[in-house]
């Protein structure tokens, strides 16, 4: 390969320093006309402004080749003096960019910088370098990622590359000072995956011999992501957690640049408000409204870190919040301990109580069919979302239909975006689109999802109420259809009230539905405050009695555990887990989900407070019940014979009793056609007897015959 070499340029008026083998390009006449030539340039033009690129051909080492030329414009006098000392910005960006190359920094080779002089006044200058083909910037692939609806997985591939080449960047002695997301130019690969991260508009760039933490965190600090994304981007820069030092400099350099962008508008009117219109017109979106799916976890991806989530949610939506809690509560709290005292009284037929929720959209389905069946023909839960689009909803709807044709009851799930809210037409059309089809072969629709969390696109009530105004009438034209709701999330019942008591005039759910996770305690019996499992339930229950809004009817329509060692397709990894993070301490072995899941079943169903729970769900590495993700092929979880057992022998039988027994042993009697089991486990701890009844025959939690020595946390079952 031939050595390149630079060298000092003069010609005519012009001063610099070129690449040797395109110097012979560079004559007096072609630079005379450089202005001209780029001013009148049609094609070819990367940028306009006040600093123009464009691409231009010029003959190299004997070879026709596209150079990008970046002319600079014109300055004040002051900084044109101070440039005669440290050098123009087509001289800075020049060395800039040899220094990068260099340390094996992608950046365009440099091939010039080029400058005249009338004094002390800079009249023109260039930076020329070669033109990459098919670079596309990462504020463009950002906005196309949010607005074609890429999953999650591939915009962290993406941060992936880019906070490894800053990393890089910074580590060979960088600062680039300009450090905004339309200075990295991406290259992709014929796979169409990012080969490369390019740096640009170098001029304002330091060479050091190592960087500071404050250096590091001020090139983070102009980077338009959301601070969900941005964190990641951190992670993943520091390929651990960043030092303190690091995310303090940070957070002074982003409430200073936040600052600087919301003040643009006063320092620059005329000039903010064309770059909103350009903004607009382009389809760039406010980060808040930015909304991500990972498949990976089957939910919407955290784009907000904690304080930006509360930005979004107004004060006065918090005080409407906690007014409509306290406004309820004296009611609600008498009537709770009324319930609680009822618990476990009353007989429970377990026949079509317990349900699965099925994946339509990531999964083959048949498989999912399959092993559907060996459990026998319990209810189904499908989702519908509103990101997905008539392809996709056109292909659940064919799953329904076979579900439907095979016996099963069927619930909806109707998924909403933060496009739903901006776009409300879209979203109207949506609802009417699958409402048309389902009517006469579903149970139950639940309107919205996780309202009560800001990642799935809701920012306060109005929004919420806006989304369920359609209902009002589709209710009407479907009267076959019934509708459940709010479907909060998690013990935040004061927001579950105000959802209630948020829901247009005109709209009556028939089943309040909620997803009740209680992993963050570990076992379902154990307690947050005074509250396990039960009592979550009775209150749940309590609420739906007490509101004018819904029938006294209680659905469960999500709850798991999320298991250990599954990575970012766990629900409680946040998209991404730098090298060696730990576990969250909320997941679990394949062994105690199982335990966990029947017994909550257990507790919600025959406490007489919940009439339906549907497992979320049935295939998913991170969650399910089968494991589409294990070595081999698809693979059934230990949890998934726990529930075949279950339902064989309990599905269809009749809660009678909880019989009295030691503390953290449970004991629930039921009633079969010709004979009663006894349901035993315990919490935490073992239990050698005395058994509670007399029995002839003991099942272990999967279903194997056992001598009984002893019962621990599986729950065990005792035939008469």
């Amino acid at each position: 390969m031939r050595q390149v070499n630079f060298e000092k340029l003069q010609q005519g008026r012009f001063v610099g320093e070129v690449r040797d083998d395109l110097a012979k390009s560079l004559g007096e006449e072609r630079l005379d006309g450089l202005r001209e030539e780029i001013e009148s340039a049609k094609e070819g033009v990367l940028a306009k402004g006040r600093h123009r690129v464009v691409v231009l051909s010029f003959e190299i080492g004997g070879e026709i080749r596209q150079v990008a030329v970046k002319a600079f414009g014109g300055q004040q006098a002051w900084k044109d003096r101070f440039d005669l000392k440290r050098g123009s910005k087509a001289a800075r960006s020049f060395q800039a960019a040899q220094f990068l190359e260099a340390h094996g920094v992608s950046t365009p080779t440099p091939l010039a910088s080029l400058e005249r002089w009338e004094g002390d006044r800079l009249v023109e200058s260039y930076f020329l370098s070669d033109y990459l083909e098919g670079l596309t910037s990462l504020k463009s692939e950002l906005s196309r990622i949010y607005r074609e609806g890429d999953t999650c997985d591939v915009l962290v591939s993406l941060l992936e590359k880019v906070g490894a080449a800053m990393k890089k960047m910074h580590d060979a002695g960088f600062y680039h000072r300009d450090l905004g997301s339309q200075n990295m130019e991406l290259s992709s690969g014929e796979d169409g995956g990012w080969t490369e991260v390019n740096f640009i508009d170098l001029n304002r760039g330091k060479i050091r011999a190592e960087l500071t933490m404050t250096e590091r965190a001020l090139d983070f600090a102009r980077l338009r992501l959301p601070s969900g994304f941005l964190g990641i981007l951190v992670r993943i820069y520091w390929q651990a957690k960043a030092p303190s030092e690091f995310k303090k400099e940070m957070a002074k350099a982003r409430r200073r640049f936040d600052f600087w962008v919301k003040t643009r508008r006063w320092r620059h009117p005329i000039k903010s408000r064309k770059k909103e219109r350009r903004a607009r017109r382009k389809g760039f979106l406010r980060l808040e409204d930015v909304w991500i799916w990972d498949q990976r976890s089957a939910q919407a991806s955290i784009t907000l870190d904690g304080p930006d989530r509360r930005r979004c949610q107004s004060k006065w939506n918090h005080l409407r919040v906690g007014g409509s809690a306290l406004r309820a509560a004296p009611a609600i709290w008498k009537e709770y301990r009324r319930q609680l005292e009822g618990a476990f009284q009353k007989k429970v037929e377990l026949s079509g109580r317990v349900g699965m929720a099925l994946e339509p959209a990531d999964l083959e389905f048949q498989p999912q069919l399959n092993y559907l069946e060996d459990l026998g023909n319990i209810p189904v839960l499908l989702r519908f979302g509103h990101h997905e689009g008539k392809v996709q909803w056109e292909k659940t709807l064919g799953f329904l239909e076979e579900l439907h044709e095979k016996g099963h009851e069927i619930m909806v799930a109707i998924l909403q975006d933060r496009r739903a809210v901006l776009e409300p037409d879209s979203w109207r059309e949506f609802l009417e689109f699958v409402l048309q089809r389902i009517e006469g072969k579903v149970a139950m629709v639940e309107l919205c999802h996780v309202v009560n969390r800001v990642k799935w696109g809701l920012h306060n009530l109005d929004e919420h109420a806006a989304l369920l105004e359609p209902a009002v009438a589709l209710k009407k034209k479907y009267p076959e259809i019934q509708f459940s709701g709010p479907a909060c999330i998690d013990f935040e019942y004061h927001y579950l009230v105000a959802a209630l008591g948020a829901t247009p005039k005109g709209l009556h759910y028939d089943a309040l539905s909620h997803h009740l996770y209680v992993d963050r305690r570990g076992a379902p019996e154990n307690k947050q405050g005074k509250f396990g499992t039960v009592e979550k339930a009775a209150l749940l229950r309590t609420i739906a009695g007490q509101s004018n809004r819904c029938y006294d009817r209680v659905i469960i329509s999500e709850v798991n555990w999320p298991l250990v060692g599954t990575g970012v397709w766990s629900p409680v990894a946040a998209s991404y887990l730098s090298p060696g993070a730990k576990a969250s301490k909320v997941s679990v072995s394949e062994e105690k989900y199982g335990c966990f899941m029947i017994r909550y079943l257990v507790l919600t169903l025959c406490s007489g407070f919940v009439d339906q729970v549907y497992w979320w769900r049935l295939v998913a590495h991170g969650f399910g019940l089968i494991d589409e993700r294990a070595e081999g092929g698809w693979r059934e979880r230990i949890g998934f014979q726990m529930l075949k057992v279950f339902l064989a022998e309990l599905g269809t039988a009749t809660f009678v009793e909880k019989l009295e027994t030691e503390d953290d042993v449970y004991a629930l009697r039921f009633e079969r056609e010709r004979d009663l089991v006894t349901m035993i486990w315990c919490n935490g701890r073992t239990f050698a007897g005395p058994w509670p009844t007399d029995f002839k025959k003991v099942l272990d939690s999967q279903g194997k015959e056992i001598e009984l020595s002893e019962v621990g946390d599986a729950p065990v079952y005792l035939l008469d």
